[in-house]
């Protein structure tokens, strides 16, 4: 029966003693806390004359970090030995037997039998550092049941040398990236600030001169033109000209959601609506304090326009499956390629949505309507894509570029950018671009001559050959096939239809 009692006694001994450690340990902010609890932990709970923990770090090397009842002098000599000795290097049992060496001649009253403790804190991966224990107080040795008590205190410990590491590698990883993230917020903001529109004539020098000027106000705005024509490069440019440029800039657009999902993305949702679904955060609240940017505005649906509707009044919305308001203080930006007014006469686009969003027009001119900025434009992207596709070239010919002016660019900048890129692809280490390197688009335009009508009749008369001539050839090439005609032409099938019959034109099939 006492013997059961004092099994029970040191059960409950070893629990207080754990919770001693957990306890300690909970409040260490530092690996240096950490070794010096569980080492005063230890020699109170075993009465140990002395004890030193040793650290190991990522290059496995060994160090002291902190020690008791050890004068300096024996640890300097043994800071030294450590190194000497590669301590990294011998077998667990052969460390405690070069420490008992070391404190057997080195510590006062440690030669006589000396009794020790040698235990180390193993991570999931690595060893991580160790404790050394020497003599008791009152003499006696280090029992199976001291040494188990020691070895649960030392996994603790390891646990919270892991959970402290791993914290201060998330810090480290942190600082990093709020550093990366001003870097790269500082070097867009300046890249806006300069000027990202690329061109000098008069059409885009206004269209910058408006961004910035509007920049200043928090009016919303509405971006009009056709696809390509660099609406998001405006919004950005407003956004950066702005007080909200430190200030996040979100772009949706409504093309690459599904009409279902519209509301959830821009409002976001709650965790629990439907079975697996998680909490989002929408678009207009990852916005916050700065600028949303809704493109292909004229594409959302009529449900969604309501929704757009009553948040641009209110500045305020609810998730999906919430009833808790949440307010924003956004600057919105809308853009399409639509005539809204004509959307909203079918019934397409709510009229109360377009007057709110369109308090400040800013019309984009396409790039049939500034041949002079090509040239720039593609210097601009020949240093962009260079280094993408490794192939460095001399540049455009002086016929090419004028080619490249001369056509209608119903993709206007990106059809141009995907030209350039295509034309870079296929080019030879060098090599200056000729008309035969472009896209087989351009061959028509190429070689067409230009008649004697339009160098010497009135301008209608040679703008009339000159357009009969071109479809005719192109009727030829594409074998009558007028869809494929009017895409080479970069004009829709009824202007072509409409061109053919005040000229005259006929095809077999007519």
């Amino acid at each position: 029966m006492s013997q059961q009692i004092l099994e029970l006694e040191r059960k409950v001994f070893n629990l207080q003693t754990l919770y001693e450690v957990a306890k300690a340990l909970s409040d260490c902010k530092t690996t240096d806390q950490i070794y010096k609890e569980v080492l005063t932990i230890l020699m109170g709970t075993f009465g140990v004359e002395f004890g030193v923990v040793l650290s190991r770090n990522t290059a496995y090397n060994w160090h002291i970090t902190t020690a008791r009842g050890v004068e300096d002098n024996a640890l300097a000599k043994l800071e030294k030995k450590l190194i000497t000795q590669e301590f990294e290097r011998i077998q667990v049992a052969e460390r405690q037997n070069l420490l008992n060496l070391f404190f057997d001649e080195s510590v006062e009253g440690a030669a006589a039998n000396l009794s020790s403790a040698w235990l180390e804190f193993s991570g999931r991966n690595d060893i991580l550092g160790g404790i050394f224990l020497g003599n008791k107080i009152l003499g006696d040795p280090y029992s199976e049941s001291d040494l188990e008590l020691a070895k649960a205190s030392c996994s603790h410990t390891a646990a919270a040398l892991e959970s402290l590491r791993l914290y201060e590698e998330l810090k480290d990883a942190k600082e990093r990236l709020q550093l990366e993230n001003i870097a790269l917020r500082e070097e867009v903001t300046k890249g806006y600030e300069d000027g990202r529109l690329i061109g000098k004539s008069e059409e885009i020098l206004k269209i910058s001169q408006q961004a910035k000027n509007v920049a200043k106000s928090p009016t919303n705005v509405l971006l009009i033109g056709e696809t390509g024509t660099g609406k998001e490069v405006i919004a950005k440019t407003i956004h950066y000209h702005s007080p909200r440029r430190d200030k996040p800039f979100v772009a949706v657009n409504c093309t690459a959601i599904p009409e279902n999902l519209v509301e959830s993305e821009l409002f976001g949702i709650e965790a629990g609506v439907a079975t697996g679904v998680k909490k989002h955060i929408g678009f207009f609240e990852q916005a916050d304090t700065g600028t949303i940017f809704i493109d292909e505005i004229g594409d959302m649906p009529l449900s969604s326009q309501a929704k757009i509707l009553r948040a641009l009044q209110e500045r305020s919305f609810r998730r999906v499956g919430s009833t808790r308001e949440i307010s924003v203080d956004v600057r919105v930006i809308c853009a399409t390629n639509k005539n809204l007014q004509e959307e909203m006469k079918i019934g397409n686009f709510r009229e109360d949505l377009f007057f709110r969003l369109s308090v400040l027009e800013l019309n984009l001119p396409p790039l049939r309507n500034r041949g002079d900025d090509i040239p720039l434009l593609l210097n601009h992207f020949i240093k962009k894509l260079q280094d993408k596709i490794d192939v460095r070239i001399k540049g455009f010919s002086t016929k090419t570029i004028k080619l490249l002016q001369g056509y209608h660019w119903p993709g206007n900048v990106r059809e141009l950018e995907n030209e350039v890129e295509r034309a870079i692809s296929l080019a030879a280490e060098g090599a200056i671009i000729q008309p035969e390197d472009l896209s087989p688009k351009f061959s028509a335009i190429a070689d067409f001559e230009l008649p004697t009508a339009f160098r010497t009749g009135s301008l209608r008369e040679a703008t009339d050959t000159l357009e009969s001539q071109l479809i005719k050839e192109m009727l030829k090439k594409c074998h009558g096939n007028k869809s494929e005609v009017s895409r080479k032409l970069g004009v829709s099938r009824l202007g072509l239809q409409k061109k053919m019959d005040r000229l005259g034109i006929r095809t077999q099939t007519d």
